[in-house]
Parts: structure tokens; C-alpha cells; sequence
């Protein structure tokens, strides 16, 4: 059984080497994450090369996913780099980043925080401390509700508020300017709040796709437009699960899964999937039910993140990760065709013929779909219908390539440029008798534009008995 739930991994100073990263691609890494809030660009560059040459050790396609930082608030500095607040205790909030004095927190972008007033809620460390605005008079003043241990720019959250702030910073510019340079295959927006965000990053990742992170309830209220506008949604349930209730999170996962998949883009599902696996071998049994319903409620990919980065076991992490999505994808009703699904707002021709080819999939059981793209749609279109069968994706184009290694169930492959769609097909097919996916004489479900290299939508669907040169049936 090969697994369709696509795993992002994160790289960070556990995977640090050529040799870890291509212990990840072996273990199953689909997609590798260069998280730009840490790190050097000559870091990263180093690191993107490491994924490009244990591709081709491997003979596997993975995609490089660039996480900007976005405009992170964050508490300035203490004396002796942190300090403990009890419940019950009084402080002053000043907008800055600088260090405190006693019974002082600075919280950049403080200043940006609107309507901000007696009785609201500010979360601190992913809502472990938590604080309450008693006046703003003469300043702010809060009263801490729940106490902790805070270190020096550690995160700020202000839950149901709104932050005036742009999605994109001086910083997001430099990096995203350099990871056009290095050749990123997909930008993850952070701190996003609408579609002008998306259009913000964009314009200075050009055609690179941008997956917009859903840390906010703002973001939240606006995802129809963000889907829209965005090429993927990533579910950041760390931010998000300290701006919402904790418990509406896994009510409010499943809808925004639910209806990105109807938008026909990429679902990402992220933060804290296999946490524990930090310092354990193993995950916990909560942990591998919270992966194995992220598959359920139809994900694209989930993603691990200091797992793999800083963690002692990253390579495990990845297998076991692996292990879980493949038992999770035992279920049935994982690949029940929705007669009722259509998803229309995407180029509607496209995404008929998409559908009707996994339906000629399913009711002849056939077990392999071969597809012709350039840009990558056919294949993500293919995918938001679930097939049973297995995408092979054929492309020229190599950033398409790369990128469509994150689609759920696709197995991209290079090609050659052919002159007709009948050559093409024909040359598809002693591929896949060259890789061993089929015997001659088997058929396959083909999905192409007509005519080829002209970036043609996608128009035919043709069943092709592979080894038999043009003959169909």
C-alpha cells in the first residue's frame, strides 16, 4: 500500500547534514519544510541543496516549502533573561521590545493592538500565562489569571482582537527575495488576515504557489477569500488553538480542512503532531489518534516540526508518522466518491473531466491514473477527488515537478516534450511498463490537454491499454 498523505518535515539543526536529510527523503519526507523565523539564508541555501541531491540519491521528487516569519508579537527582555508571575499579581504593559524593570513587560506591537480594554484576555507562551486588562487610563495595567515562568521574547497573543499590523515585514521582504533566489518550491504566509495578504506575498514570490497559515480568528472569519486567493491553507493550530477556545480546535480543523479541499486547494494540518516523539521514540496513543483523524477529516499533508528539527529522533518521527497515515488510510471511507462533489469555483471543464476520471477509475477499478501537466492543476484537481488509484503525474516542467510532490496521492514523474497528445501518452506508458507500475497489456486512465505544450486546460480522458501503441478501448 503506498501512502497518499503527504509528510512535511522541518529542517533544523537535528537534520543538519547531507546525511540527514537524506536519511529523511528515504524515510519518507515528501515535503521539506526551511522554517526562516531561525537561520542563517547560507543555512537554508545549504540545506535546500542537501533536499536536491538526496532527491536524486533516492530517485524521489520532495518539495522545499520557505515559512516566513510574518510580523511576530513577542515580549522584550528581562533581567536575568526571564521572570515568574503569580496569579494575582499586577503589571504594566508598554508597547516596545526592550528590558523591563520590575513589575514591567514590554510587547512589541503592543501599540498596533485595536480597541484594546479593561476585561480582555492577552495569552502569553501559547496561552500558558494568561492576563487580564484591568485599566488603561493611565497606561495599561493587567492582572495575571494564570502564572508562569516567562522568558525573554517568548510569544503575545490577543485573542478575538485585532492587530494592525501588515502580513508581510522588512525582514518577510529580504527573505522572501532570497528564496526566489534559491529556487523554494511554496511560500507558507504567516500571520495572515485576508486576500490582500496573500496578494502581498505574491507579488514578491511571483509565481511561486503561497500557502496562507491560519493562525487568527480574523484569518478564520475571512477564509472563503483567503481559499480564493491562496494556493493551500495550512491549519496552524498552535497560534490558532491560543486566539480560539482550545476545545472548538478540532471543530474548527475539520471545517477549515473541509472547506479547502472544497476550494480545491492544498490542506496542510500543523504543530504538535507528534510532540512528545521530541524526546521520546514513541508517541504517545493521543498523538497517533490526533494524526490518524487529521487523515480522516481529509488533509493533504501533515507536518512535523521541532519533531524533526531540534528533536532526538527525526528520522523516527518521519517512519512512524509514515505508519500512521498509511493505517489511518486503511478506512473505507476514506475514498467513497461524493456523487454530490464538484468543485466548481476552479476552471469548471477541468475539474468535470477530473472528476469523471477518477469516477472511470472507481467503477472500472482501475488501479492507476496517469495525468499530463505543466502547471500542476490537473493533478491537485485529481487529487481533491480522492481516487483510489494512483496519480502518476507526468511533467516537463521541473518546478511542477517538485511542487506536486506535497499533492495528496500524486507520485510526480519527469518526461520528455512530445509533439502530439498521442505520443505522449504512448511514451507515458512505456514508463510506467519501464518502472514496473503496470504490465503490458494493463489499462490506465490518461488525462491530458489537447494539444500538448501549449498549456492547454485539461480536456481528454482516454483509457489506454499500455504496450498496445495507440490502440484504446
Amino acid at each position: 500500500m503506498r501512502r497518499k498523505t503527504k509528510i512535511i518535515a522541518t529542517l533544523g539543526p537535528a537534520v543538519a547534514s547531507f546525511d540527514g536529510i537524506s536519511r529523511l527523503v528515504e524515510a519518507g519526507m515528501d515535503v521539506a519544510r526551511l522554517n526562516f523565523s531561525h537561520g542563517a539564508h547560507s543555512d537554508h541555501a545549504q540545506h535546500l541543496e542537501w533536499v536536491h541531491a538526496a532527491c536524486d540519491k533516492h530517485g524521489r521528487s520532495v518539495a522545499v516549502l520557505q515559512d516566513i516569519q510574518g510580523p511576530k508579537i513577542r515580549v522584550g527582555t528581562f533581567p536575568g533573561s526571564s521572570i515568574t508571575l503569580e496569579a494575582g499579581d499586577d503589571v504594566t504593559l508598554l508597547p516596545g521590545e526592550q528590558e523591563a524593570a520590575r513589575g514591567e513587560i514590554f510587547i512589541k506591537y503592543l501599540d498596533c493592538v485595536e480597541n484594546l480594554g479593561p476585561g480582555d484576555i492577552i495569552e502569553l507562551l501559547d496561552g500558558r500565562i494568561s492576563l487580564e486588562v484591568s485599566s488603561t487610563d493611565a497606561g495599561i495595567r493587567a492582572t495575571v489569571i494564570q502564572g508562569g515562568k516567562l522568558r525573554d521574547r517568548q510569544g503575545a497573543a490577543f485573542p478575538g482582537l485585532a492587530v494592525n499590523l501588515p502580513a508581510v515585514t522588512d525582514k518577510d521582504r529580504t527573505d522572501l527575495l532570497a528564496g526566489v533566489e534559491m529556487g523554494v518550491d511554496m511560500v507558507a504566509a504567516s500571520f495572515v488576515s485576508g486576500a490582500d495578504d496573500i496578494r502581498d506575498v505574491r507579488e514578491l514570490a511571483g509565481d511561486i504557489p503561497v500557502i496562507a497559515k491560519l493562525e487568527r480568528t480574523v484569518a478564520y472569519r475571512a477564509l472563503d477569500e483567503i481559499i480564493r486567493e491562496a494556493d493551500g491553507v495550512m491549519v496552524a493550530r498552535g497560534d490558532l488553538g491560543v486566539e480560539l477556545s482550545w476545545a472548538a480546535l478540532p471543530r474548527v480543523q475539520k471545517d477549515i480542512i473541509a472547506r479547502t479541499n472544497a476550494g480545491g486547494k492544498l490542506s496542510i494540518t500543523a504543530t504538535e503532531m507528534l510532540e512528545s516523539m521530541k524526546e521520546s521514540h514513541r508517541p504517545t496513543r493521543a498523538e497517533v489518534t490526533d494524526v490518524a483523524n487529521a487523515v480522516f477529516d481529509g488533509t493533504d499533508a501533515v507536518m512535523l516540526s521541532a519533531e524533526t528539527a531540534i528533536g532526538k529522533y527525526p528520522i523516527r518521527s518521519v517512519e512512524v508518522m509514515d505508519v500512521i497515515c498509511q493505517e489511518a488510510e486503511r478506512s473505507p471511507e476514506l475514498h467513497l466518491l461524493k456523487e454530490d462533489m464538484f468543485i466548481a469555483h476552479a476552471a469548471r471543464f477541468p475539474s468535470a473531466i477530473a472528476k469523471a476520471a477518477v469516477e472511470v477509475t472507481h467503477n472500472l477499478g482501475i488501479p492507476n491514473l496517469a495525468c499530463f501537466t505543466e502547471s500542476g492543476s490537473t493533478a491537485r484537481l485529481l487529487s481533491k477527488y480522492r481516487p483510489q488509484a494512483d496519480i502518476i503525474a507526468f511533467t516537463n516542467n521541473e518546478p511542477t515537478f517538485r511542487r506536486m510532490a506535497g499533492f495528496w496521492g500524486v507520485r510526480p514523474r519527469l518526461i520528455g516534450r512530445h509533439d502530439t497528445t498521442d505520443d505522449l501518452i504512448v511514451a507515458a506508458g512505456e514508463a510506467l511498463i519501464a518502472e514496473g507500475v503496470v504490465e503490458p497489456g494493463e489499462h490506465v486512465v490518461m488525462v491530458a490537454g489537447i494539444p500538448p505544450n501549449q498549456g492547454a486546460q485539461t480536456n481528454l480522458v482516454q483509457i489506454h491499454r499500455v504496450g498496445s501503441g495507440l490502440k484504446r478501448t
